[in-house]
């Protein structure tokens, strides 16, 4: 009887006389072991190898160099690519730019970048084209002290203007002014005068000015446009 023999029957034998049923292959050798031999282990001995966790196996496995990231790279990106659109936007812009009508947004926000052929377009003001027409300076009737000047200027231009500020300066005998003052618009029209209002082409407009009277030193006056 050998042990490849006894394998084919998984190592099992019955003994002849009490009929006991064990296993020959922990005590069975083809040769005769040495004193330090150790017997084959058997279905009941063997045990499956140990497992190490995931952790323990991710440790041991041998790290890799991790790339390096390009950060110098990333950020001059994040800037190149606003100005790079930006650039690109300007250069639409003009090639196309006869097509862009200026009163819509594109052409306000181009206007606001001093893009050429979008510059906001500067409101007529010509005060050489307001002349008077009539002029009278009187003491006022019921007080004293008061001078009144009137006057009635008109618009020679041949399309609409702001409404000037006059520039009155009382004068003596020998053309020196005494007393000189500005009046803005709203100071010399009526009080429902609105500032989007315009002086339009040949539109009569009277006013009537009070001043403090300097005396008999004043005896005339200038009135100027601005």
């Amino acid at each position: 009887m050998t042990a490849a023999l006894l394998a084919q029957a998984g190592g099992w034998m019955q003994c002849g006389d009490c009929d006991k049923r064990f296993n020959a292959l922990d005590a069975l050798y083809d040769d005769f072991p040495d004193s330090h031999a150790k017997p084959a282990p058997t279905g009941g001995q063997w045990s499956p190898p140990e497992l190490t966790s995931r952790r323990e196996s991710a440790d041991a496995t041998p790290a890799f160099a991790e790339p390096e990231t390009r950060s110098g790279v990333h950020w001059a990106w994040k800037v190149a690519l606003p100005l790079l659109l930006l650039v690109t936007a300007a250069n639409v812009a003009w090639t196309f730019r006869h097509h862009i009508p200026k009163e819509g947004a594109i052409g306000e926000f181009l206007a606001r970048q001093g893009v050429q052929g979008f510059e906001a377009e500067q409101e007529f003001h010509d005060p050489g084209r307001i002349h008077l027409v009539t002029r009278d300076i009187h003491p006022h009737p019921t007080r004293d002290g008061v001078l009144v000047l009137s006057a009635t200027f008109v618009n020679l231009a041949a399309e609409p203007q702001p409404y000037p500020v006059l520039s009155v300066a009382l004068m003596d005998a020998d053309n020196h002014p005494l007393v000189a003052r500005e009046f803005d618009p709203e100071e010399y029209l009526a009080s429902d005068w609105d500032a989007s209002q315009r002086l339009q082409p040949d539109q009569h407009v009277p006013i009537l000015l009070e001043f403090a009277d300097p005396g008999e030193k004043a005896v005339g006056f200038e009135l100027d446009f601005l």
